[in-house]
């Protein structure tokens, strides 16, 4: 498997699993979607240019690819397989609680120069995604149907991401 993607929703993992993977198989390259979409101060570049950028990655012969669902039409035209991190929602909003104080004021190593966490600001946005959770794996969801082609891996617990890395180590 050489084109991967960890999709889920926000607070779900997907930066820290793919650093992990790519950890193990630091010859295929680790791209954030994040990384594609954003500029400085959390603005959202356009929808032409985040395109153009996602169609270059997922034409390389490698990539781990993580983000959100807003990837998945593009990048499942090319993906071998997929890890859905669909961890419960008290789990999600821990996690995102404590993402600001952890990186307080820094840009996380998966985000662009200029999209500093401060609590503030990540706190709405926690609560917009936390709402959301349920639309988000509808999306999600309706993507995967047509996967034919990709081994998926839907992940709510450890042990079922623990089995799905180990499977794509594997192949």
């Amino acid at each position: 498997m050489q084109h991967l993607i960890i999709t889920g929703a926000n607070g779900s993992g997907k930066s820290h699993l793919a650093q992990q993977l790519g950890a193990v198989r630091p010859n295929i390259p680790i791209v954030s979607f994040d990384a594609v979409k954003l500029m400085q101060n959390w603005q959202q570049r356009p929808r032409d240019e985040i395109d153009d950028a996602l169609w270059q990655i997922i034409a390389q012969k490698q990539w781990i690819l993580e983000g959100g669902p807003s990837l998945l039409p593009q990048a499942l035209l090319r993906a071998d397989g997929v890890i859905w991190l669909d961890p419960p929602d008290y789990l999600r909003a821990l996690r995102l609680l404590i993402r600001p104080w952890r990186n307080f004021g820094t840009t996380r190593p998966e985000l662009p120069p200029g999209n500093a966490d401060w609590p503030l600001q990540q706190y709405r946005f926690a609560q917009r995604s936390l709402r959301s959770g349920a639309r988000v794996r509808a999306t999600i969801d309706d993507a995967l149907a047509g996967a034919d082609d990709a081994t998926v891996w839907r992940c709510k617990t450890q042990r079922q991401i623990d089995q799905a890395a180990q499977t794509w180590r594997a192949a």
